[in-house]
């Protein structure tokens, strides 16, 4: 049985259609990512998982459990949002501890939960700072260290390395997929960066329109798109045409 699993998920806006039958099945502690361009329906997709945008029509289920009627604080689930959405009157630890407060964790509990996050992410020393005294990559190591203490059986991450320079982009791809793997944590991952998706997934989801184009591992996807628009969104430049007779291509046939 899948971990996280979509199935029929649709949401209009008016006439305009933002996802249309979205189906997929995600397995346990695998990386997914959504990947398209602006517009695509990736961001809807998460934020219907999360719980921020009620679907029109089909269920989402985690664990086997339907969860798309649920409330977001129900749905045991932690999200990094593009903008981290730290608060900024709280400390580290203040921040980090959040969500315990809000599940009214023992304060042992909490404050061992907390530093264990904090030295997850390697910001030991750090728990007394504000995020105005943070550095971009400081504040999303922040935002990963809330969203992991809670020890959520699905973890959602809004295009969370696009404010960060490529340098540094880089470096916490890494440091997100070793998290990832560390605690086994079912990941689904929206970005508009191929080399992002290609490189941190195990399998990538490329929608269009709203719609889920083609569903492949990294592999697959750079050696042999099925999909012309996965293709070229991926950065083919050269389309021939053509028919295939008996496993041999053969070009303007």
């Amino acid at each position: 049985m899948a971990h996280l699993e979509l199935t029929g998920l649709s949401k209009r806006y008016g006439e305009n259609v933002a996802i249309a039958d979205v189906t997929l099945a995600i397995a346990r502690g695998s990386f997914v990512s959504l990947l398209g361009p602006s517009g695509c329906g990736k961001t809807t997709t998460l934020r219907m998982v999360a719980g921020f945008i009620a679907p029109d029509s089909g269920t989402i289920r985690l664990d086997g459990r339907a969860i798309e009627r649920d409330p977001p604080h129900l749905r045991h689930i932690g999200m990094v949002f593009q903008n981290y959405a730290l608060f900024p009157h709280l400390s580290v630890a203040g921040n980090v501890e959040f969500g315990l407060r809000m599940r009214d964790v023992a304060v042992v509990d909490r404050n061992a939960r907390v530093a264990e996050a904090i030295a997850a992410v390697e910001l030991k020393g750090f728990e007394t700072r504000y995020p105005a005294q943070l550095s971009g990559g400081q504040q999303q190591r922040v935002a990963l260290a809330r969203a992991l203490v809670i020890r959520p059986e699905l973890l959602l991450l809004d295009e969370p390395l696009s404010n960060l320079d490529a340098s540094l982009r880089g470096e916490m791809r890494r440091e997100i997929r070793a998290l990832q793997r560390r605690h086994g944590i079912t990941t689904l991952f929206v970005t508009h960066d191929q080399e992002e998706a290609l490189s941190l997934s195990d399998r990538v989801v490329v929608m269009e329109k709203g719609r889920v184009i083609e569903d492949a591992t990294p592999g697959e996807l750079s050696e042999s798109p099925r999909r012309l628009f996965s293709a070229r969104f991926l950065g083919a430049r050269t389309v021939l045409a053509g028919t295939v007779d008996r496993g041999v291509f053969l070009a303007g046939a």
